[in-house]
């Protein structure tokens, strides 16, 4: 299977033999791995949980990335994880990670620009996973917020696309973020004599990324006010994989479908009832991992 995969993404499409090949991953904090290290069903000591919420705010009042990085684990993100997927004998590959914490689609042009040079006979396959910093802080209509996204990562495929040659991109759709909501409600992920910490009171107070979903969520109204917006976001993400195939003449491109999630579970999530574990990083790794297979 493996071996299949490498001739797939390399020889079948006119690729030179390489033993190495790169991997980049363009996205937001998903991608840059945030706060993997935790799981939301193990429990987590306090003095962990202190630094990490001191960190964020510090992050939050200085805009220094030295604070997140602390909690950003590349190694157990789905980038570093697809790309032992993807590893055979003949052929390596060496990831490059740009994702950044808090990205919204805007910042993909920045990520794109400030790549690594790659050489034109390097085999090269880009992940793009962004989109939901733009869910969170975006409150304009669903059309509003589909034609922002199409533009700006419209933008950022145009320098990708003229800074690679022969390379392989994939654009992957969208998790059904409210369906996060009604799994890990309730969810205790610290008790003891000292406090009894939810994933409601993450939501709401501790890591309040995104409190118009909580808000909603406790109204009943999540799923009608998210769900189509999750879908323009991924109609979107369909429409702009069509426009380049046809486009391009320098590089390939894929969309990475259905939406990833249907089946997380508990233990894919973090401490913050929102970023993925350990364990979710490696379930998208293996989403990505069988849509790539065919492509």
């Amino acid at each position: 299977m493996k071996y299949f995969i490498f001739c797939a993404l390399f020889l079948l499409h006119g690729y030179a033999f390489s033993q190495t090949a790169i991997l980049e991953a363009y996205g937001d904090s998903v991608t840059a791995g945030l706060l993997n290290y935790t799981n939301v069903t193990h429990e987590t000591k306090l003095t962990t949980v202190s630094t990490i919420l001191s960190d964020l705010t510090m992050f939050k009042l200085t805009k220094d990335r030295a604070y997140l990085n602390k909690h950003e684990k590349g190694e157990l993100a789905w980038p570093q994880l697809l790309a032992q997927h993807l590893t055979t004998t003949e052929m390596q590959f060496e990831v490059r990670n740009y994702g950044l914490s808090g990205a919204q689609s805007e910042n993909l042009i920045t990520e794109v620009s400030n790549a690594k040079d790659v050489a034109p006979e390097e085999p090269v396959i880009a992940f793009f996973l962004i989109g939901y910093n733009d869910l969170c802080h975006n409150i304009n209509s669903e059309q509003t917020l589909a034609s922002n996204y199409n533009n700006n990562l419209d933008k950022a495929l145009e320098i990708w696309d003229k800074n690679h040659k022969g390379g392989k991109a994939y654009l992957i759709s969208l998790a059904d973020v409210q369906k996060i909501y009604p799994l890990l409600d309730g969810q205790v992920w610290f008790e003891s004599s000292k406090g009894r910490y939810r994933c409601n009171e993450s939501w709401e107070k501790l890591f309040p990324y995104c409190p118009t979903f909580s808000k909603k969520f406790k109204e009943g109204t999540l799923n009608d006010y998210l769900a189509p917006r999750v879908d323009a976001l991924n109609n979107t993400l369909k429409e702009l994989t069509e426009k380049w195939k046809n486009k391009s003449i320098r590089n390939q491109y894929f969309r990475i479908e259905p939406p990833l999630g249907m089946d997380f579970q508990k233990d894919h999530f973090a401490i913050d009832c929102y970023h993925l574990s350990n364990k979710g990083q490696s379930f998208v790794s293996k989403q990505i991992f069988d849509s790539v297979g065919w492509q």
